[in-house]
């Protein structure tokens, strides 16, 4: 009795890696389809009790968001959407009362604040990269 409860343990446990890993690899094959168009922002904002969002901007240049991607769910079946509630914005202008006219939720606001920031903390650690490349070394 208890070596079937076990086994079953163990059977779910696997399942769950593996439908994990196939989701993750969805994900990633939509990250990558999004990088043909530009920059991609991702955002998150995990949920207890409610379903996490995931959100996808994908960036040109000026920061302009041309294309967003939702990944919205609770189970490992959940897919990406397309998302044009913030198409057309500039990334770095992003701010909780914008997202809110747009009528996102609690989870996409705090995702597409989570993409902004981000994407900020990536862009000073760019910068702090090529500042040491640039200064000599023993100065």
């Amino acid at each position: 009795m208890i070596g079937m409860l076990f086994l079953a343990a163990i059977v779910v446990w696997v399942m769950q890696t593996l439908l994990a890993l196939w989701q993750f690899r969805r994900f990633n094959r939509r990250v990558k389809e999004l990088r043909r168009f530009g920059r991609v922002a991702i955002g998150k904002s995990k949920g207890r009790f409610l379903a996490g969002a995931i959100v996808l901007l994908c960036i040109d240049e000026d920061c302009r968001i041309i294309k967003g991607e939702l990944l919205e769910g609770v189970t490992v079946f959940a897919k990406c959407r397309p998302f044009t509630a913030l198409n057309e914005l500039n990334l770095l202008s992003i701010h909780k009362s914008i997202c809110e006219e747009r009528g996102l939720t609690r989870q996409q606001v705090k995702a597409a604040l989570n993409a902004r920031q981000d994407y900020l903390s990536y862009q000073e650690l760019q910068q702090e990269k090529r500042h040491v490349s640039v200064t000599p070394a023993g100065r």
